[in-house]
């Protein structure tokens, strides 16, 4: 500096050291804009992050419940499954069983019916006879379809065999008659012509 004031150096340094200053606050400004954006931004994102671990934690609490119900449900359906089968099996067994017993039945109750209805028919009361087939008939078909249809076949040899016997009963009665007529009739015109000689 002189005495008639600043030297054109200490002007040209001060000026060069103001260019500097700004600069600088230039850059406090933007790395101060950068350090708040940058802050924002890591607050937002921890935010974020925050919720989402929340929503896994919330998801596999929940994927914990799903497996648990799925496993108890395959649990179920398998014991289910087995209970079926056995069920099932168990029908059919007692269907066999019942339908056997519904055969046995219906062969007793034609067998009975057979030997009231022959022994009827033997008495000479054919209409009741007939009578008691038909009512045993009748009421094998309403009880079951089964036994009505084998009914009619093991009562019909029944009938032929009763009718076979009555026939061969009454039969010989009927021809014996017939062949001493005959032997009547011979012998007549023989004594007639041993007279008129």
């Amino acid at each position: 500096m002189t005495p008639d004031g600043p030297s054109d150096a200490d002007v040209e340094k001060v000026k060069r050291r103001r260019s500097k200053a700004d600069r600088a606050a230039a850059t406090v400004d933007a790395q101060r804009s950068r350090a708040t954006k940058t802050a924002t931004e890591h607050d937002e994102a921890e935010g974020a992050l925050t919720q989402d671990k929340a929503a896994l934690k919330a998801a596999k609490k929940d994927a914990k419940k799903l497996t648990r119900q799925v496993e108890k449900g395959e649990k179920l359906v398998k014991s289910l499954r087995k209970e079926r089968r056995e069920a099932d099996k168990a029908l059919a067994r007692q269907e066999a069983d019942a339908e056997k017993r519904l055969e046995k039945l219906a062969a007793a109750q034609t067998a009975v019916t057979t030997e009231e209805a022959a022994s009827q028919l033997q008495q000479g009361a054919a209409k009741a006879a007939v009578r008691t087939v038909k009512a045993t008939s009748t009421g094998s078909a309403a009880s079951t379809a089964g036994s009505a249809k084998k009914t009619p076949a093991k009562k019909t040899p029944a009938k032929t065999t009763a009718a076979k016997k009555t026939a061969a009963k009454t039969t010989p009665a009927k021809t014996t008659p017939a062949k001493k007529a005959p032997a009547k009739k011979a012998t007549r015109p023989r004594t007639t012509g041993v007279a008129k000689r």
